[in-house]
């Protein structure tokens, strides 16, 4: 066949990416195009995205991918969820997105629980309450901007965001709007339960894309301001998670746990049905959708977010340490007896990394780690055990016996952290793709165009274009016993 290219727009909480995929039928050949930074902005003590310079930037990429004149067939957004924006009646925006970091939504927590608990709210939704989640965000707004009831007339996710910006089509994606905190978790349409209790217009939001869909070709003011040739827009898999699990080569039907491991680490089960019982809500487990319109019973944990802050502060202190250098440090520790809980709130925030290690250690009565080495192990190990924790939280609570783990993303280049996984878990781990979010949004496109016809077809795809490597849990090893200790350790931090 003639060759294929597709681009993926990838926003990461730091930087953006525009990558293209060329296809040939067979397999993918994935490459980075043009990157770029994607940093909130602060403005008024308000935290928002810069939504005009991320939409020049990925016109820039759209333009260097056009370059070698293989001709551009469709183009697609995935980021992370729960973030949005508000358009007015001639779909200008009304004001630059928020980022879900901003702290506008603390001071209304109270009175949204007044409203509709905590548990009425995971009953319904699946999502896990949360802060940040986009029904207390917009119920924010609406007590500090009354006005928005008479002047938004729609609501965008910020893919839909980017795809609208890009054909002019307004839509609403169905795994971004999974984690919004809006949708009924059993219909997967929006819940009237919800807009009604918190009274946000309903109007605000459109039917939900599920699957994939074109919207429209390219919008003719950007083919001729960049001089290229129209291609599609789709609403693929917008959750830069689920373009990332649609990217798993699983290896075979066993029940396998997944980890998407990153900055953060999002650790689940795909499963056809939902998980909304008491216990679920009580162990910090959500339901998100997937490409599919099956769910992702997931837990959201620190991923390498401390060792990347450790490298950060080492740096400042005039020691240049690389990740692998940290890794081969950690390696040479055999002896470690000490663990934290990554997910600790006090680990949340940038800043003194190793102090923070070394206090949380002290506080529970084990030995403070002193050298470096030993600090990176510490918290290798304890991720390992994260990731353990909440792999027997679902197996406990759908019932089902996972038999092994498939990992992807950028952290599976720590080789130390998927042995240690494995020797943990006593289940073997595979690994790969490491670039599995625009891979998989390059999936969701060759779905909706028909150029592959299931799941099964995509997961064929991507063992013939991905390399994958599996680890077996060392025998010998005495991880899985020390277990217990951790358990007992988070117990007393508690």
């Amino acid at each position: 066949m003639t060759l294929m290219k597709l681009l993926a727009i990838d926003l990461g909480a730091s930087s953006g990416r525009v990558m293209q995929a060329i296809y040939n039928g067979h397999s993918i050949q994935l490459s980075e195009v043009h990157r770029f930074k994607n940093e909130p902005m602060n403005v008024n003590d308000g935290l928002y995205w810069n939504i005009l310079h991320l939409f020049g930037e990925i016109k820039i990429g759209i333009k260097k991918a056009s370059a070698d004149g293989i001709p551009i067939r469709s183009i697609s957004v995935d980021t992370w969820g729960v973030d949005y924006a508000y358009l007015d009646q001639n779909g200008d925006l009304l004001y630059q997105p928020h980022c879900y970091r901003d702290n506008r939504m603390g001071q209304y927590e109270e009175t949204f629980y007044k409203k509709i608990s905590k548990e009425a709210l995971f009953e319904e939704t699946g999502v896990q309450p949360a802060c940040i989640n986009t029904v207390l965000q917009i119920f924010a707004d609406l007590q500090e901007k009354p006005h928005l009831a008479r002047v938004a007339e729609r609501v965008l996710f910020m893919p839909d965001l980017i795809n609208y910006l890009l054909s002019g089509v307004l839509s609403s994606e169905y795994t971004i709007a999974s984690s919004s905190g809006l949708l009924n978790i059993n219909s997967q349409t929006w819940s009237d339960s919800v807009f009604e209790t918190l009274e946000i217009p309903k109007k605000w939001f459109g039917e939900v894309i599920q699957g994939g869909r074109v919207l429209r070709s390219l919008s003719p003011r950007i083919t001729q301001e960049l001089k290229i040739e129209p291609f599609d827009v789709i609403a693929g898999a917008g959750h830069d998670t689920a373009a990332a699990v649609l990217a798993i080569p699983y290896a075979s039907e066993q029940p396998t746990a997944f980890i998407s491991c990153g900055t953060w680490s999002l650790v689940g089960l795909e499963s056809q049905n939902p998980v909304t019982s008491q216990a679920a809500l009580e162990a910090n487990l959500t339901n998100e959708g997937c490409f599919d319109g099956h769910y992702r019973i997931l837990k959201n944990t620190t991923g390498l977010w401390i060792v990347q802050e450790l490298q950060r502060d080492w740096r400042l202190q005039g020691e240049d340490i690389s990740f692998a250098e940290m890794v081969n440090l950690a390696r040479n520790v055999t002896n470690n007896r000490s663990w934290i809980n990554p997910n600790d709130a006090i680990f949340a925030a940038p800043g003194d990394m190793e102090a923070k290690v070394k206090e949380r250690c002290h506080m529970t009565n084990q030995p403070v780690p002193q050298s470096k080495g030993e600090v990176v192990r510490v918290v290798l190990e304890s991720l390992a055990f994260a990731y353990r924790q909440t792999v027997e939280q679902i197996e406990s609570l759908t019932g089902q016996k996972i038999e092994q783990i498939h990992m992807v993303g950028g952290g599976i280049q720590n080789e130390l952290l998927c042995q240690l996984t494995a020797d943990v878990s006593q289940k073997p781990v595979l690994t790969g793709p490491i670039e599995a979010s625009a891979l998989g949004n390059i999936l969701a496109q060759l779905l909706t165009l028909g150029e592959i016809q299931d799941r099964q077809a995509a997961q064929k795809l991507v063992k013939d274009s991905e390399k994958t490597k599996q680890y077996q849990a060392q025998e010998g090893s005495d991880l899985a016993q020390s277990y217990q200790e951790f358990q007992a350790s988070m117990k007393v931090g508690s």
